[in-house]
């Protein structure tokens, strides 16, 4: 009951997000197009903000040391790798190519491993999962942005692609974070506090435009991507990445804190960036609230075998 309630309560406040938008919708308060305007004004402001503060905080020195951090590093090229070799075997539409491949890959780290590490194990899950997250999430949006650039209306050529990768909002947040990082500076608590506050706002309002604007009905129609993309995601790579980790030996707090990377549902950011980016926002707002749902029995059930295996 511990553990089921320890999932509930990482997926309770996003449906809560995602039901206040849909609500809101229905009552007239506020109309689609609004909403998607909006969309674009979080993608292109508030996004940029989340890049800023998790490069401006990264601790680069640490990965040396981390062999663990390395481990989360490599799997996820490896995966994204994987994803983008095989998917548009099976997906035919460009739009859809990339929506799929980023649902494999990137999961709401921020919001869902972080607090489901601390619960399960502590402040040292906690902690060893912050600072891989400092890592992946830049990885998870330049690759994010790089795919989805790649599959928006065909295939333009290597320099058109980077040229458009550098001007995304998202990546110019990471790269001026780089840079405040590696300045011999800290930056003022009056510059620092408003651009957390600002990032904190990010999702929260993602989320409500995600209920406002997502179409139920089309589910139906999307049943089959769905269904592989959230398998893919909450159950086999997560096992497979279990197994792994588990052969090299990790520690208990070093192997939630990866595994809780791989596990966790889709990330919210994907949802905006692909109506920003021209792909097929309705099927990455569908991932988002499906894995978020599926995630309640799949986090519990994956608690369940790695405690009962002695791997956490």
């Amino acid at each position: 009951m511990e553990n089921l309630m320890i999932a509930t309560n990482a997926v309770v406040p996003f449906m809560v997000y995602i039901a206040f938008g849909a609500i809101s919708k229905k009552l007239g308060l506020v109309k689609e197009s609004f909403l998607r305007e909006l969309n674009g004004v979080i993608f292109k402001v508030f996004f940029p903000f989340i890049m800023f503060n998790n490069l401006y905080d990264a601790d680069f020195s640490s990965i040396m040391s981390a062999g663990y951090v390395l481990f989360a590093m490599v799997a996820t090229l490896v995966v994204i790798a994987l994803s983008f070799t095989i998917v548009p075997l099976f997906v035919k539409e460009n739009p859809r190519r990339g929506v799929v491949i980023q649902a494999v890959f990137r999961s709401n780290s921020v919001l869902f491993a972080i607090p489901l590490a601390a619960s399960v194990l502590g402040d040292e899950a906690s902690a060893k999962c912050s600072i891989i997250v400092a890592f992946l999430v830049p990885m998870y949006n330049v690759f994010s942005v790089m795919i989805l650039e790649y599959f928006r209306g065909g295939k333009p050529s290597a320099g058109k692609i980077v040229l458009n990768v550098l001007k995304n909002p998202l990546i110019v947040g990471a790269i001026a974070g780089a840079i405040f990082n590696m300045l011999p500076i800290t930056m003022p608590e009056s510059l620092a506090t408003p651009i957390t506050q600002l990032s904190n706002l990010a999702t929260p309002m993602a989320l409500f435009v995600l209920g406002g604007t997502l179409h139920l009905s089309s589910l139906r129609k999307d049943w089959l991507p769905i269904a592989i993309g959230t398998s893919l995601k909450l159950v086999i790579m997560p096992g497979i990445i279990a197994l792994l980790m588990a052969k090299i030996g990790y520690a208990p707090a070093e192997f939630f804190a990866v595994f809780c990377m791989f596990a966790t549902p889709v990330a919210a950011a994907s949802f905006p960036m692909a109506q920003s980016m021209d792909a097929d926002a309705d099927l990455a707002g569908e991932y988002v609230v499906v894995s978020t749902l599926l995630s309640i029995v799949t986090i519990f059930v994956w608690i369940l075998v790695l405690k009962n295996a002695g791997w956490i």
